[in-house]
């Protein structure tokens, strides 16, 4: 099992789950490497959103989950989390970030058809949004960051000096590498074997979304991320 790193106590986020039965409200808990759901008495469970599998037999109802190899699919999940932000007037706050996943149809190639998230970050002076579905986290909150006001940085793990993905590639959320506890010989890292040759001393996995004390701004072209 993967170290992962985050909340002390699990986070309940307020959802709501859209499929072809209609409109389910529910929560989502976060404890930080895991996410958990119930819907209409389906249990679910998953290290990413877009992965969540059925725990158990499928409950009785007219309106069962469609389910793809025990993944939820053909839905969408809407979650409303805090993030932090700073603030050119007002320095760091805690303001809604709204994600909307849509998670598309059993495919012939054992998949399904499309994953899209986006993002709507609801500031003091208004609301800022993604323009288009992003397949990953990363893009959808970098997309998100590029339109941020002057002077307004989201506050996360995305953002942060000290934390990078692997060179063969990262799941939707929560496969993001923090460095924290080795911050120089990270910043030392130029490229894909640099990177490689710390990757185990890593302090653990973190979420994008997620912000701790040690978070410090990340300047472009750190790492092997840029």
């Amino acid at each position: 099992m993967r170290e992962t790193l985050g909340y002390a106590s699990p986070q309940h986020y307020p959802a709501v789950v859209t499929d072809c039965w209609g409109r389910f409200e529910t929560v989502l808990v976060n404890n930080g490497g895991t996410f958990t759901m119930v819907l209409r008495g389906n249990r679910f469970e998953g290290t990413s959103v877009d992965s969540l599998q059925l725990v158990g037999a499928p409950a009785e109802t007219v309106e069962p989950p469609a389910l793809h190899h025990g993944d939820l699919c053909s839905c969408a999940i809407e979650w409303r989390m805090p993030v932090e932000v700073s603030l050119a007037d007002s320095g760091r706050v805690s303001v809604p970030l709204t994600a909307r996943l849509v998670l598309g149809d059993p495919a012939p190639n054992n998949a399904i058809d499309s994953v899209g998230v986006t993002l709507q970050l609801h500031l003091p002076t208004g609301v800022v949004e993604t323009t288009a579905p992003q397949g990953w986290m990363e893009d959808a909150l970098m997309d998100l960051q590029r339109r941020l006001p002057d002077g307004t940085r989201l506050l996360a793990c995305i953002s942060c000096a000290y934390s990078d993905y692997h060179p063969a590639g990262s799941g939707f959320i929560g496969s993001m590498a923090c460095f924290r506890d080795c911050k120089d010989a990270y910043r030392a890292v130029a490229g894909k074997p640099d990177l490689f040759a710390l990757w185990d001393k890593k302090s653990g996995f973190v979420q994008e979304t997620f912000h701790c004390p040690d978070f410090e701004r990340r300047q472009s072209g750190t790492g092997y991320r840029g």
